[in-house]
């Protein structure tokens, strides 16, 4: 029976494959003429760096500075190959005699621009368009909508030597244009704040971030810190150990921390009002210590904690009374181990893991309001949320695996024991990518996906786990290099995948997507990033 259903989408799979092949020969480079995408890669080729952390933290595992979160955003641009010229031999010139270096590089200034984006386009193989398969918090990332993010830097150097910078980030959802036919796009300022490193060490921040460490690539997550907040905050790094603090708020236009309302004026006839105004407190901190590990490999512990408040108020629901929402509270402690320098140059290999205790507010998205209070309406002390996580990467010469995997387990503060949205859940992706001809690989992305919530199925009755296993043969041309971080990179890309009964029961009984087990992607991707503030 499962034989027969899989053997039904390989009618047009074949056809799949002969496009991926053919992909594979029109992009394919001979071996013998390396190029700017070879294994000898140039120095400023963009790549993530898997051990940064936020604030001041430069790990040495970083293949290249392009990925690392706003606070770790390169001084310099991409270094272009020089063409190559026949060997001349000339004698070595005096240094001359100056109070500084000479060879030591300038402080760049000025203006510098960077990005992350990625393009999905394709089918599902039934006409319609591709989507997501997610029963998890955090699902791998290989179906995912169109996203891009612009970076504006300005940069200069005081006269006491306090080095300066500003970082505007623009992004934009997948409101293409030329897929809607509307002329409108969907903005949003992810980034604008005023950075200052003085010549002691230390750098202060005051403005509206992102704030991460270290992500797992394949579900596009960060497991340990991952903030957006208004605020500041001030960093400092002394021998191995970096230490952090910031503070911000946010007030979310939700009646569950702002509400307006229409009053009575006596010179203008009405005027709006606000009638309730919590602004969320979010304050973390976070000490790294770097460590030599043997056979030259880097690592590090990082001990993470955060707090979050929000004050009391009262919400008027939709009958006109008033609802008291208390004060309330939510924390987390975190611990990081990581490890990186091994496997073949530029190669990206990392290792890290994760490990992550919130309680109360915390355990839910500072972006979103609680759910599932309870009966005073509070998120404290009653929800909490466990995660422990893995991330890592390895290459050499032929190629490269990336791989990640998490488990979590939430709870919400109210009474029920027999929630759906409680209890446990696991991911895990796998991603190897070989190395066909020149800049080419082919690759195959699996991974499988879990749930077991405490309640019942809403429409069975009965317990059910929903899973989802899925599969994804890829080509992928990059030419800046085989590492596991080099970007930019074109993808065909097939995914198939398949939903147990219990994952098509998620869906909404109208819905006719109940009634197909099997999903299928098959279409193009792009990818980059240079000098960006958030990869």
């Amino acid at each position: 029976m499962l034989l027969s259903t899989w053997m039904s989408p390989l009618r047009y799979g074949s056809s799949a494959f002969v496009l991926l092949a053919l992909a594979g020969s029109a992009l394919a480079q001979p071996e013998s003429e390396p190029g700017p995408g070879s294994e000898d890669v140039p120095e400023g080729t963009p790549a993530p760096a898997p051990g940064d952390d936020g604030p001041d933290e430069t790990s040495p595992d970083d293949a290249d500075a392009s990925r690392r979160p706003v606070d770790e955003v390169p001084d310099d641009t991409i270094a272009l190959p020089a063409p190559a010229s026949a060997p001349v031999d000339v004698a070595p010139a005096p240094r001359p005699v100056a109070e500084a270096d000479a060879d030591a590089p300038a402080e760049p200034t000025g203006f510098a621009f960077g990005s992350y984006g990625r393009v999905l386009a394709g089918s599902d193989l039934r006409g319609g368009t591709p989507e997501k398969i997610a029963v998890v918090a955090h699902a791998p990332r290989i179906v995912e909508p169109s996203y891009v993010e612009t970076d504006l830097y300005y940069r200069f150097v005081t006269p006491r030597g306090v080095k300066m910078r500003t970082v505007t980030t623009l992004a934009f959802d997948d409101t293409l244009f030329h897929y809607t036919g509307q002329f409108d796009a969907r903005p949003a300022l992810r980034n604008l704040f005023l950075e200052a490193r003085t010549p002691q060490g230390i750098t202060l921040w005051a403005g509206s971030r992102m704030y991460r460490g270290d992500d797992i690539y394949l579900f596009d997550w960060w497991p340990l810190d991952e903030l957006n907040t208004v605020g500041g905050g001030a960093s400092v790094a002394r021998g191995d150990l970096d230490v952090a603090v910031q503070a911000g708020v946010n007030r979310l236009l939700d009646p569950f921390q702002y509400q307006t309302e229409q009053v009575a004026d006596p010179e203008f006839g009405a005027d709006t009002v606000t009638t309730l105004d919590r602004q969320r407190l979010i304050a973390s901190s976070y000490a790294t210590y770097h460590l030599g590990l043997p056979g030259g490999v880097d690592g590090k512990v990082k001990v993470y904690g955060e707090l979050q408040s929000l004050p009391s108020g009262d919400r008027r629901r939709n009958d006109d009374t008033l609802e008291h929402l208390p004060q309330d509270w939510g924390a987390t402690l975190g611990l990081q181990l990581g490890a990186w320098g091994f496997g073949g140059a530029d190669s990206g290999s990392h290792a890290n893991l994760f490990a992550r205790w919130s309680k109360g507010l915390t355990a839910f998205d500072e972006l979103a309001p609680a759910t599932g209070l309870d009966g005073s309406l509070a998120a404290w002390p009653g929800a909490s949320e466990l995660v422990l996580g893995a991330a890592g990467a390895y290459g050499d010469g032929w190629g490269h695996v990336i791989a990640g995997a998490y488990t979590r387990r939430f709870v919400d503060a109210d009474a029920s024991t027999m929630d759906r949205d409680d209890g446990w859940e696991y991911a895990a992706d796998i991603r190897p990518e070989v190395a066909v001809a020149g800049d080419v690989m082919a690759g195959v992305d699996v991974s499988y996906q879990a749930r077991f919530p405490r309640g019942l199925s809403p429409t069975t009755l009965l317990a059910a786990d929903p899973a989802v296993f899925q599969v994804a043969p890829m080509i992928v041309y990059a030419p800046m290099g085989r590492g596991a971080w080099s970007r930019p990179q074109l993808r065909l890309v097939w995914r198939i995948a398949k939903l147990n009964d219990a994952a098509l029961d998620a869906y909404a009984i109208d819905d006719p997507r109940r009634a197909h087990s099997t999903v299928h992607f098959l279409g193009v991707q792009a990818e980059w990033w240079f000098n960006s503030s958030t990869r």
